[in-house]
């Protein structure tokens, strides 16, 4: 059995050259779930360019929680094709799932001035690691991460 070459790792000097960028759930819904065509595209983007090792994509666990609950609530996606999904984002090349929460830095900015609990830790996972941008199809919430420091990817 032959191994496949390994993917070329970043240097450690190199490493702050790639934009590290958080995932939030509603762009792991759009790639999973083609609810809006632009959307999966560029979700599906995303997810290409951190396989090639443009950006990193940063994925905090509570983000795959939310996720599962939409895909479960929503689209009533049970069982193993749910599990494969989880799977899924586990295994994307280029993506790496946290488990980070700063929770003092989320009590700073909720339930004032964001008032959505998951967008708050999105901010407080963000600013505390210093991560460069974050990935959302909320357009409310994207235009409140300059306030923060953060660039919306999309």
């Amino acid at each position: 059995m032959q191994s496949q070459p390994s993917r070329p790792r970043v240097r450690r000097e190199d490493a702050s050259e790639v934009r590290r960028v958080v995932v939030d759930a509603n762009v792991l819904v759009s790639f999973f779930i083609e609810r809006n065509a632009k959307q999966s595209d560029q979700a599906e983007a995303l997810l290409q360019k951190a396989e090639e090792g443009e950006i990193a994509a940063i994925v905090p666990q509570f983000v795959v929680f939310e996720m599962t609950y939409v895909l479960q609530s929503q689209y009533g996606v049970t069982g193993e094709r749910l599990a494969s999904m989880i799977r899924d984002v586990a295994a994307f090349p280029g993506a790496q799932i946290v488990d980070d929460c700063p929770w003092k830095r989320v009590l700073e900015v909720w339930p004032r001035p964001l008032a959505d609990l998951a967008d708050a830790a999105i901010v407080a996972v963000a600013t505390t690691n210093r991560y460069d941008a974050v990935a959302t199809f909320d357009r409310k919430f994207a235009n409140r991460l300059e306030d923060y420091g953060l660039a919306a990817y999309f």
